[in-house]
């Protein structure tokens, strides 16, 4: 599933009423009560974020939040708009020695999202593979110190 996106939902959210008046186009709609969706929304789409790389999809997002940032700070300010996010994707290959990872927006990214209203969020998928099929646990007795292994 694709997540590089904004999004903004509401439960009276009237999705007619500001497309009449907005410039941007979404790329999908949707209304409450039509097949399982509980509020009214629209979603553009800002590329494929299972193929671009986090780098590639914060340049994209940030130069989109700029060439839109009006009709993006209407979009926020909307009457109903409850949610409002810029949703980014990130994949990561972990191996077995990996114990964890932090991550959030550049300071860029963040000010444009500041400025418009929207939340940045990082939909993460890990990918957990072994490297190979040979290896070997990574916690040996051979040079841990203990209880860090």
């Amino acid at each position: 599933m694709n997540n590089f996106r904004i999004f903004a939902h509401g439960d009276k959210f009237d999705v007619d009423a500001f497309l009449a008046s907005a410039t941007l186009h979404p790329d999908s709609i949707w209304k409450r009560g039509e097949r399982f969706y509980e509020t009214w929304g629209i979603a553009f789409v800002l590329g494929d974020g299972q193929k671009l790389s986090l780098f590639e999809q914060e340049r994209i997002a940030i130069e989109y939040l700029s060439a839109n940032r009006e009709t993006l700070k209407a979009l926020a300010e909307y009457p109903g708009v409850t949610t409002f996010v810029l949703g980014l994707q990130y994949h990561i290959e972990l191996d077995r020695r990996t114990f964890g990872f932090c991550m959030g927006p550049s300071a860029l990214l963040m000010w444009h999202c500041l400025d418009i209203g929207v939340s940045p969020t990082f939909y993460v998928t890990l990918d957990t593979r072994r490297e190979s099929e040979g290896e070997q646990d990574v916690a040996t007795d051979e040079g841990c110190e203990p209880g860090f292994c």
